[in-house]
């Protein structure tokens, strides 16, 4: 399958790699037969801490003084940047841990959710239909005055699980650091030297201090959820009120143009955040075929709903496969002691 250049596979995973997701039993069926397939806004997860890591790696690398500022300089203007990054990324959460007795918990109140399977390789054809969606290509000359939003990057890669205050209290640490170093100039009376006047190691010292958990976006959280072993597919959509941009861009997008390769991911990741637009909370796109290789049901699920479900994968020839989770070992003994 031909590739979007705007999405990106982590190196840690193959087209064969299975991952699994455990949702109730209605969105299995409506995912099944309607062929569909669902992205989440960022900011209708429960996690307060959704894309908290773009807002860290912007603190990370600001330098006090320079007047390079990031949109936000308090606790207020901070929390509505990270609403308007939240906005942005739309995500399917899937996992590589097939058996999770804290996944069937979680996403299984009712114990009547089933566990869906599928691989990196078929998930990437529902990132290409979302990044199509929002195409730069659908910008025309007619959109002048108006602010579009077009796709900005697809991902698919594993969550980093990091102790979140931790990284908060060091990157603090840090900002402080220039904070100091910056008044011990003007105490001085000297202005600190610019870029072109720092040693040339101090930026690479200060490049291997910086942390690879924060180089992307909505794709970091807290090790109190590390049990999930989370594989996200995520779509980042941006807008911008400077069409004449975006239509640049979108010549650039031609693969044959001698800058393609160089700069047309690139100059759509400097688009804004979503603030001026509103999007829906739920994108749903179609498949153009099943995606879902095998299904299991909750274990724990009452004997009439279980034969319910199971009839009704049956007669669609879902193949299904049985969890050990919960199980009772003893009940399997196939070999026994003398008495």
């Amino acid at each position: 399958m031909d590739l979007n250049p705007l999405l990106t596979i982590d190196n840690s995973l193959n087209d064969d790699t299975p991952l699994y997701r455990t949702v109730d039993f209605f969105s299995a069926t409506s995912m099944i037969t309607e062929n569909t397939f669902m992205f989440t806004r960022s900011d209708q997860f429960s996690d307060p801490n959704e894309g908290i890591d773009r807002l860290l790696r912007q603190l990370e690398v600001a330098t006090p003084g320079s007047g390079c500022g990031m949109g936000w300089s308090d606790n207020d203007s901070a929390k509505k940047s990270h609403q308007a990054v939240k906005r942005s990324h739309f995500i399917s959460c899937w996992s590589k841990n097939p058996e999770s007795v804290a996944m069937w918990s979680l996403y299984s109140p009712d114990f009547c959710s089933v566990r869906l399977e599928t691989t990196v390789g078929q998930l990437r054809q529902a990132v290409l239909e979302l990044l199509n969606r929002y195409s730069v290509m659908n910008v025309s000359e007619s959109d002048q005055g108006s602010c579009p939003i077009v796709s900005v990057s697809g991902l698919i890669a594993p969550v980093h699980y990091e102790d979140l205050e931790m990284i908060r209290s060091r990157v603090s640490r840090r900002f402080r650091a220039h904070q100091r170093i910056l008044k011990r100039y003007e105490r001085k009376g000297i202005t600190k030297p610019t870029l072109n006047k720092v040693d040339k190691r101090y930026y690479e010292r200060e490049e291997a201090r910086e942390m690879a958990s924060l180089r992307s976006t909505c794709r970091l959280k807290d090790t109190s959820f590390e049990h999930e072993k989370e594989v996200r597919v995520i779509v980042r959509l941006g807008e911008t009120k400077l069409v004449d941009a975006l239509l640049e861009d979108k010549e650039l997008a031609n693969p044959s143009h001698k800058y393609h390769k160089q700069l047309f991911g690139k100059n759509l990741d400097l688009l804004e955040y979503i603030s001026r637009n509103e999007l829906p909370l739920r994108e749903f796109v179609q498949t153009d075929s099943m995606i879902i290789n095998s299904v299991a049901i909750d274990p724990r699920s009452p004997p009439h709903k279980d034969k319910f479900m199971r009839e009704w994968f049956q007669e669609r020839s879902i193949p299904q496969v049985k969890s050990k989770c919960f199980g009772y070992v003893t009940d399997n003994f196939t070999v026994f002691p003398d008495r």
